[in-house]
């Protein structure tokens, strides 16, 4: 593997990490009462409005396609951790 190679898979796999870990983590929160569905939600929304600001890039628009597909999935509306394919 090249350098170049190397460091796109290593991108990429970090923001599969990133993702699995929040929608984990909201999934967690949920369960043990901490937040409800509507603060999940609030949650995923600040994220696309963080994402929102590097939509001008393939990787930006790509990241608020992700999350709105989360805020329409399972994840937002019934608390499950069912993840919306990209």
């Amino acid at each position: 593997m090249t350098d170049a190679t190397s460091a796109a898979a290593r991108a990429v796999g970090m923001g599969i990490a990133g993702g699995a870990t929040v929608t984990a983590l909201i999934d967690l929160l949920i369960a043990k009462g901490v937040i409800d569905r509507e603060e999940a939600c609030g949650v995923l929304e600040s994220a696309m409005y963080r994402a929102a600001m590097y939509t001008g890039t393939l990787e930006g628009h790509e990241a608020t396609k992700i999350i709105g597909k989360w805020l329409e999935s399972e994840i937002a509306a019934n608390g499950g951790s069912e993840q919306p394919r990209p």
